[in-house]
């Protein structure tokens, strides 16, 4: 899909989903380098800048949140500038790319030859709505820590599997965006010597907002791995509550058993005589129950103390 924007002296051409033939179209019709080409159409894993050629070239990885998985995927945006129009490609749809793009349209109306009419303008207001985008997403992901440490007690059999997941999502997001850190600081000293020097308060702003969201990140992952090991606390006291319950029970059965054994080899001969079961049984039962007890006792002292 291909939409085109006149802003002022711009022109915005936005591509969702690339494919080869209307790459090399524009190719042809904007002559681009075939290694910028190849850059669109590959998939840069890292964050690129490319200001050789005769065309600003620059990518940026992005992640896109996937409610039905629980999870981030890799999300591209490509982007080309020239002296008067900018061409963008994104890999998967984004609805604050749309967004953006619808409200550019708006005010594309009012915009003349200012520098709000600037390619890298255009560039500084693409990125900024991802990082925003982002903030808020991590917001998101900040509320459901929260969430997961309040189940941690109630819920605790499901808690493992929503830790993982945030974790690793967590890492994939921190990969990302660190990439990215270099990049910017390239974007700046492009914008500043070469183009719109009085953009660059513009791109500092983006700098800024990059390194919050690295902050975030950092935060989330310490507190995801905090709770990680909470719930592994959590589930070795669960373990050791159970263990203490066994051998609890052990104990009282322990002196019980040796006196069964006991009676069941010699109750006929050494203690009651061959004639005399129906008294000795009822005696041996009730003296059982009472050790029971006196052990019961002295075990629940015992535990209590500790």
């Amino acid at each position: 899909m291909q939409k085109t924007l006149q802003i002022g002296k711009t022109q915005w051409i936005f591509i969702h989903t690339p494919d080869k033939e209307s790459i090399d179209k524009l190719a042809q019709e904007y002559d681009l380098h075939e290694m910028v080409v190849d850059n669109i159409l590959g998939v840069n894993a890292q964050s690129k800048i490319d200001t050789s050629s005769n065309h600003f070239f620059l990518a940026l990885t992005f992640t896109k949140y996937e409610p039905e998985w629980s999870k981030y995927l890799f999300n591209e945006l490509d982007v080309i500038i020239g002296d008067n129009h900018i061409i963008t490609t994104i890999g998967l749809e984004s609805q604050s790319f749309n967004k953006l793009f619808e409200d550019m349209s708006k005010e594309a109306e009012t915009i003349d030859g200012s520098y709000k009419s600037s390619p890298y303008y255009i560039l500084y207001r693409i990125i900024d709505a991802f990082y925003n985008k982002t903030i808020k997403s991590l917001a998101v992901s900040s509320e459901k820590l929260l969430n997961i440490q309040t189940d941690i007690g109630e819920k605790w059999k499901d808690v493992v599997d929503e830790l993982i997941n945030e974790d690793l999502n967590k890492i994939f997001i921190k990969h990302n965006f660190l990439s990215q850190q270099e990049i910017i600081d390239d974007l700046i000293d492009h914008v500043n010597k070469f183009h719109e020097k009085h953009l660059t308060t513009y791109f500092n702003n983006l700098k800024t907002k990059l390194s919050k969201i690295v902050r975030t990140i950092n935060v989330l992952t310490e507190k995801n791995d905090s709770l990680m090991a909470a719930y592994n606390t959590f589930l070795s006291i669960k373990s050791n509550k159970s263990v203490t319950r066994l051998t609890f029970v052990n104990s009282i059965f322990m002196p019980l058993t040796v006196i069964a054994g006991i009676g069941g080899m010699s109750e006929r001969s050494m203690m009651t005589g061959p004639h005399n079961w129906r008294i000795a049984y009822p005696l041996f039962i009730v003296w059982c129950l009472i050790i029971a007890y006196i052990t019961y006792l002295l075990l629940r002292k015992f535990f209590m103390k500790k």
